[in-house]
């Protein structure tokens, strides 16, 4: 199986960490998921490393979010309670890897940033996007909640609200507005812009951006992050596992994933409450 996830450490003392799927939009597989943490690891691990630096491969994504193809799920086509709580734990170990990593990471972002690619973005210390950048919760209309809740964080509970209620999509200047993104570039200038911020960043004691990352960080999880993260697991699970969300799990293996976003567009349309049959 060809890995997912490249590692690079430049010689800016940066490590690079580049989300490899180009071909399916780098969308979050297991497999990307348990290489992108254990890159974080490692990098971490480095003492030759002061910033890590994460990114998508290719010009559309950065990451469209977690694979919704129905192969991950061929033993198990309408997923349990338990098979579910299972899957969401192991899908967000990176993200809690981001977090606390000791060193600042920078998310390089350009195209595509949504669902789950969105997570990662906003756990990271610092959000660089192109122009052509895109932010948001598209697969919250299927069901469920964000498996890391991250966005009531790093923005204020209305504009939080606003997303996560209609799922829609932003680009990068309202993506800025909200505090999602530090600074919005154009395309061709993203990672000249990586590299001023990485030059600033080395200019000061690597131990000290590691006590202000986790006294920053800490101020969230005194406000309740890190509980947050494992209560929207659960919520997720049974977001999943109402009866739309496991008629979604039941089309999309009979006939394919197509069919099923078809479904789940087609029956929210024009409804006050989709479960309320």
């Amino acid at each position: 199986m060809p890995d997912t996830v490249k590692y690079e450490v430049r010689e800016d003392a940066t490590a690079h960490i580049t989300l490899d799927r180009p071909d399916k939009m780098n969308a979050l597989s297991g497999t990307l998921i348990t290489e992108l943490r254990d890159g974080i690891e490692r990098a971490e691990d480095d003492d030759d490393v002061r910033v890590v630096v994460l990114t998508g491969a290719g010009d559309a994504a950065f990451s469209a979010g977690y694979d919704i193809e129905p192969g991950d799920n061929a033993d198990d086509p309408v997923p349990t309670v338990d098979s579910l709580l299972d899957k969401f734990e192991d899908s967000t170990v990176h993200v809690h890897a981001i977090w606390e990593c000791n060193k600042p990471v920078i998310a390089a972002v350009n195209g595509y940033c949504l669902a789950g690619g969105s997570d990662i973005a906003m756990a990271c210390d610092l959000v660089i996007a192109s122009e052509d950048a895109q932010f948001g919760y598209p697969g919250l209309r299927m069901a469920g909640v964000p498996p890391t809740l991250v966005y009531p964080f790093v923005m204020n509970l209305h504009e939080a609200k606003e997303l996560l209620f209609s799922g829609k999509v932003v680009d990068a200047e309202r993506a800025k507005d909200l505090g999602m993104v530090n600074r919005v570039v154009p395309d061709d200038e993203l990672f000249d812009a990586v590299a001023n911020e990485v030059e600033e960043i080395r200019k000061m004691p690597g131990n000290n951006v590691r006590i202000l990352k986790h006294v920053v960080n800490g101020v969230a999880e005194m406000q309740g992050a890190k509980p947050m993260f494992k209560y929207s697991e659960l919520l997720d699970t049974l977001g999943h596992h109402t009866e739309y969300g496991k008629e979604y799990y039941r089309i999309a293996e009979s006939e394919g994933i197509e069919a099923a976003l078809e479904y789940m567009n087609e029956r929210n349309k024009g409804m006050e409450n989709p479960d309320s049959d």
